[in-house]
């Protein structure tokens, strides 16, 4: 990956051999040692993916309740450490 749009190759061939491969790639989730291996290649993604998610909800719930950021969070039980990295990115 040292090239500009590696990234992006990357990610379309791994789609491209998952859709081709979805027993195989079934059963290496299966595999918990293999699982493990992946989730901790794609730890930084799946933390981000969790941060957007939870943000949405927090910008919904703030919308929808007229709930404050921190009544939100409270309401989610999102550790108060972390409170602030939301409040920053609402």
């Amino acid at each position: 990956m040292t090239e500009p749009g590696d990234r992006n190759n990357i990610e379309a061939v791994l789609q491209v051999s998952i859709a081709a491969n979805q027993t195989l790639y079934d059963e290496i989730r299966r595999n918990q040692t293999m699982c493990n291996a992946l989730r901790e290649l794609m730890k930084e993604d799946i933390i981000e993916a969790q941060q957007k998610t939870r943000l949405e909800a927090i910008k919904n719930l703030m919308t929808n309740l007229k709930w404050t950021a921190e009544q939100v969070m409270e309401a989610m039980s999102i550790p108060v450490e972390e409170w602030d990295f939301y409040k920053a990115n609402l």
